[in-house]
């Protein structure tokens, strides 16, 4: 509904307003000229509205008290202006201009000195990063994500030595990654770069003493060899180089991090067997993906007993004990006027949902290698296991009975291996069970009949000529089933199922498949793991 939200009258009213936070109200029309001669102003946040019109970038230099401006998620135009203004600048800390349809970086920037917060997401600027961003002594959060930003990372990034967040994912950049991101500042806690089409190598150098927690580089061209020296990030929690060409073996000298609790590692060039040569804790370790490499050899006993954090049945007990706080710390908001943490609807949001609900998915995932052998029993001791993937392998010999264990489960795949014998009754016991899939295999008996065993489909258990059953339309009867006999799996073609858990867990509510209704804005694949109708006939 269309109304007039400002009225002239009461201008003369607010001429001592300090704050004015009208973030989330489903408010329309221009904003008009008389808000920008509040003088004593200090927060002003419009974001999350349909206003529109247009609006010069230098009107918001007459607001000389201003410390926080959030304009994010508006149909709003900003013009250059004429650039700095004569006299005091506003002492601007915060700036949010998400989505806000900008082709060119506001000039009335330039001239901030105070500058701490700096949101550009989600605009269409298809320039590189103009240098004086990088003069920005004070900045302590960058985010330009999916704004069609081109050209390399300027090794002026150095220069940042206050920054905490680096966000410049989704975009066009190339080149390398500078190498001074992990030297050149103890401050720095998260860098988002995925996206991109960077190459070359990660940065080789890691301080001790380094403060880094997340790390995210999926999705670009970067090749070579995970840096050894990331031991020396004590701090990281979050390590995602999916969808990359990293040429390297298991890195089980990652296990010797404290607190590191996500390892992502798909579609590379990682080979070798699955082992470490020593001890290696994983302490926190809550999500482990290792598909689509080439890892290769049997599943070691004594490395899956090693993940002790995925041990306990009490998951809710797993994320309060492990919480995490990417944004923590007693100087981090506290010269931001409360307003921030309220009305912020842009990365810190998105982090926040992250490190909230990967402590409640527990997941593994080692599906499209070429790992062979009987799977081993003490997987079923991995009591807080939610997503367990180890589709399209080589995997021969009975699915265990100890997988009845895990009490926590919601999906199970199996598919495209060479199991045999008979599903165990044990699983039919697991409550949360939503997902199973265990076709292309050589399985035979009866399918158990009850309990969440009614509710999966045929396409579940095709692929098993032995196998009986309501799902399949084939009766069962009272004589011994052969083995039998089906085609060679086809390990080079790819899984014809996929799960995503960073797509899982940005919508994971406590339900794969309620997940899936929140999780699908972010990605398609998980579609494919969990609803694709698998017709091979």
């Amino acid at each position: 509904m269309q109304f007039n939200w400002w009225n002239s009258n009461l201008d003369m009213n607010l001429t001592g307003l300090q704050r004015l936070g009208l973030q989330e109200n489903h408010l329309q029309g221009e904003v008009p000229h008389s808000l920008f001669s509040l003088e004593n102003l200090h927060t002003l946040s419009l974001s999350s509205n349909s206003l529109e019109g247009e609006i010069e970038n230098d009107m918001f230099l007459k607001l000389k008290m201003l410390s926080y401006l959030s304009l994010s998620d508006n149909k709003l135009s900003l013009l250059p202006g004429k650039g700095s203004s004569n006299g005091t600048l506003p002492p601007l800390e915060v700036v949010e201009l998400d989505s806000c349809n900008l082709v060119e970086f506001p000039s009335f920037l330039q001239d901030l000195d105070q500058l701490a917060f700096l949101g550009l997401s989600n605009n269409d600027f298809k320039s590189v990063v103009p240098n004086w961003i990088w003069e920005k002594k004070s900045l302590q959060s960058l985010s330009i994500s999916g704004s069609s930003l081109t050209g390399e990372i300027s090794p002026l990034i150095c220069n940042l030595k206050s920054l905490v967040l680096l966000d410049l994912a989704y975009n066009n950049l190339n080149g390398t990654i500078p190498s001074c991101l992990g030297s050149s500042s103890q401050s720095l806690q998260i860098i988002m770069l995925h996206g991109n089409k960077l190459f070359g190598h990660l940065p080789q150098t890691y301080v001790m003493g380094s403060a880094l927690k997340m790390i995210d580089v999926t999705d670009n061209n970067l090749q070579g060899q995970l840096p050894r020296e990331l031991v020396n990030c004590r701090m990281l929690e979050f390590l995602d180089v999916s969808y990359n060409a990293i040429n390297d073996s298991f890195p089980y000298w990652l296990g010797s991090l404290p607190e590191l609790k996500v390892i992502g590692l798909r579609f590379n060039e990682f080979h070798g067997i699955i082992n470490c040569p020593n001890i290696c804790t994983f302490p926190k370790l809550h999500i482990l993906d290792l598909s689509h490499n080439k890892f290769s050899g049997n599943l070691i006993p004594e490395m899956i007993m090693n993940l002790k954090s995925m041990t306990t049945s009490n998951i809710s007990q797993l994320q309060y004990e492990d919480s995490i706080v990417f944004f923590g710390g007693e100087n981090w908001f506290t010269h931001v006027s409360y307003s921030f943490t309220m009305s912020n609807k842009g990365v810190v949001t998105d982090y926040e949902q992250i490190q909230k609900t990967f402590y409640c998915m527990v997941a593994i995932d080692i599906s499209g290698n070429k790992i062979s052998g009987e799977i081993p029993s003490v997987l079923g001791d991995l009591k807080s296991l939610v997503l367990l993937n180890m589709s399209n392998n080589l995997f021969i010999g009975h699915i265990p009975s100890s997988f009845g264990k895990l009490s926590n489960l919601e999906a199970l795949d199996l598919s495209l291996n060479g199991l045999s014998g008979k599903i165990p009754q044990e699983l039919a016991e697991l409550t949360f069970f939503e997902f199973f899939n265990v076709s292309f295999n050589k399985l035979s008996g009866p399918i158990p009949e009850n309990k969440q065993f009614s509710t999966f489909e045929g396409n579940s258990f095709v692929g098993n000529q032995g196998l009986c059953g309501i799902q399949l339309k084939k009766q069962c009867r009272d004589s011994s089933w052969s083995p039998p006999t089906v085609l060679d799996n086809d390990h080079d073609s790819g899984s014809i199922i996929e799960f995503d858990w960073k797509i899982i867990l940005i919508g994971y509510g406590g339900g794969v498949v309620a997940g899936l209704a929140l999780g699908n804005a972010f990605g398609l694949d998980i579609l494919a793991w969990l609803k694709i109708d698998r017709n091979h006939n």
